[in-house]
């Protein structure tokens, strides 16, 4: 049995670290308050510390399919912590590895009794085991706290531009208001800066411990299209072409038009939740309608959340890169894929969740290549980010499009190919990145052969 120094308590403080030991192996490193309260025992555990935290590890890849475990929801159940896999909902308690499907993750003990961390680590090979890196996993947004002040910027070209900032922060709502009621909100807001704060805000409230935050009935006013602040929009046929990310100015417009999509797609996640809130299911053959459980909003919550913290991370390497996001023009062709599905659950998961989002799995790869080629690793970290999370938001959608198709007593996969050919504008394009694809829970029964005049390659 190996012991493994990973540093002194101090340097461990965030919630999450991925160790990468010197075999090559990868873990999770928790830090989480401890569940039992510390009055009348004698001594804290091993892992506990005397302030109220306690660490755990595991291994960081899913035992079912490898999801990332760094990204994992964490729950309590029983007394105990839970983490969830992002890909496909396997839990395992992050003490003993035991889950409720049957298979196991490996954890390691943790002792922080010394004022430093020491893990367990059993190598048949070889004792002589070592941190080599520990990276903490990041769940901040680059939000802008300097409300009122002057940013500087330059554009693609030569030309110096004064982008101001917002001079106030963004409008909360009181404490009785439903999740409907934030959800017009958020959609309302133009101001892209408070719109990704009171996301995080809602998505914080929604899920903390206790919440009993009402759903609300849906019948709250909703713009037909979400508004923007100072943004000249273009129809999506009119876009300048990015280039290839060999130049400056070329990776600038590519990481300005992903920009622009997350924004859309806070609204898109958003949306879901208030569009449908009052939702049921088709009565099947045992006559018993369903509505929609309180984790389908959790779940499309965090997807928002997520969606919020990736414009920040692109709006925040625009302006490190000396440009700004509204510096070039956008579109808002995803919202139109919004609307022409806002009066079905299934038509809105199929289009937007698994031909959009999984068509950004397909192109992800590719574009950070480019970026990787020009020697842009900031924006490769940035991009690489985005592109696990966008695979558990295609998790999510496959996830709700079963669950219903379940209690309806239909095929997931034919419902989806069915609203397809009926929404779809265009042809969906190959290459499909099968490996994403897959762990997110969508085979190639879902997308090959849908349309034999309709399939082109890229």
């Amino acid at each position: 049995m190996a012991k493994v120094a990973l540093g002194p308590l101090s340097d461990f403080k965030q919630a999450r670290y991925v160790l990468h030991l010197s075999n090559g192996k990868r873990l999770v490193l928790f830090r989480l308050p401890s569940i039992e309260p510390r009055q009348g025992k004698k001594s804290p555990a091993k892992n506990e510390t005397d302030d109220g935290w306690s660490y755990f590890a595991m291994e960081a890849e899913c035992p079912h399919a490898g999801g990332p475990m760094q990204d994992s929801q964490v729950d309590i159940e029983d007394s105990a912590y839970i983490v969830s896999c992002p890909w496909h909902a396997y839990d395992f308690n992050v003490e003993t590895g035991e889950s409720s499907v049957g298979i196991k993750a490996c954890t390691f003990p943790i002792d922080v009794r010394s004022e430093s961390v020491t893990l367990e680590y059993h190598d048949e090979k070889t004792d002589d085991i070592t941190l080599s890196t520990s990276e903490p996993v990041s769940e901040k947004m680059k939000l802008k706290r300097d409300h009122g002040a002057t940013h500087q910027a330059s554009t693609t070209s030569t030309k110096e531009v004064t982008h101001e900032l917002p001079s106030e922060g963004p409008k909360y709502l009181d404490a009785d208001a439903t999740l409907c009621d934030w959800c017009g909100h958020i959609l309302s807001t133009s101001n892209p800066e408070h719109k990704i704060e009171l996301t995080a805000h809602l998505f914080a409230l929604f899920t903390e411990e206790g919440s009993t935050m009402a759903l609300g009935d849906g019948k709250v006013t909703l713009p037909a299209i979400p508004p923007r602040q100072d943004l000249e929009e273009v129809q999506p046929g009119r876009m300048p072409r990015p280039g290839r990310g060999g130049t400056l100015k070329s990776r600038v417009s590519m990481l300005h038009a992903l920009a622009n999509i997350e924004l859309w797609a806070i609204d898109l996640a958003i949306d879901i939740c208030v569009r449908f809130v009052a939702f049921q299911t088709n009565v099947p053959s045992d006559g018993i309608s369903r509505t929609l459980p309180r984790a389908y909003f959790h779940d499309w919550l965090k997807v928002a959340n997520d969606e919020a913290k990736h414009f920040s991370l692109l709006r925040a390497r625009l302006e490190e890169l000396g440009s700004y996001f509204g510096a070039l023009p956008v579109h808002h062709g995803l919202w139109m894929s919004a609307t022409d599905t806002a009066e079905d659950l299934r038509s809105r998961i199929s289009i937007v969740s698994l031909v959009h989002e999984a068509r950004g799995l397909d192109v992800n790869p590719m574009t950070i290549d480019k970026f990787r080629k020009a020697g842009d690793a900031e924006s490769v970290q940035t991009l690489e980010i985005i592109h696990n999370d966008e695979i558990t938001h295609v998790t999510t959608g496959h996830r709700w499009l079963t669950w219903i198709c379940n209690e309806e007593d239909t095929d997931p996969v034919q419902v989806f190919r069915a609203n397809v050919q009926k929404h779809f504008r265009g042809p969906l394009r190959e290459p499909f990145n099968a490996e994403a694809r897959m762990q997110a829970g969508m085979d190639p029964r879902y997308y090959e052969n849908l349309d034999r005049n309709a399939v082109q390659v890229a």
